[in-house]
């Protein structure tokens, strides 16, 4: 059940990270940090993704039609979260405030 990313995703991150890490060793530490084992990724309900984000359910949802979010639909009514992704938008806005 653990979506692969979008190959543009992947590739405007590495384009990213290498811009932003001009050291190959220190690159690749940091590449292999964001990659998450296959059948390891943590799915989170709405609930519990609104609460770790400290956002409204309503926000996740706008967030995954603009493409941010990757949730996976289980049923019309029941969607679940990439833990993953969620952290990495929080690390990013802590940097950001920072």
């Amino acid at each position: 059940m653990s979506p692969q990313p979008k190959p543009e995703t992947v590739q405007t991150a590495r384009a990213i990270i290498a811009a932003a890490i001009p050291d190959a060793s220190e690159r690749a530490a940091v590449l292999a940090k964001l990659e998450v084992p296959a059948g390891k990724e943590k799915w989170l309900s709405t609930a519990k993704a609104a609460t770790l984000a400290q956002c409204h359910r309503k926000t996740l949802f706008r967030w995954a039609a603009k493409g941010l979010l990757h949730p996976q639909r289980l049923t019309p009514s029941r969607v679940r979260w990439p833990k993953s992704e969620l952290e990495a938008m929080r690390r990013e806005d802590a940097d950001a405030l920072a």
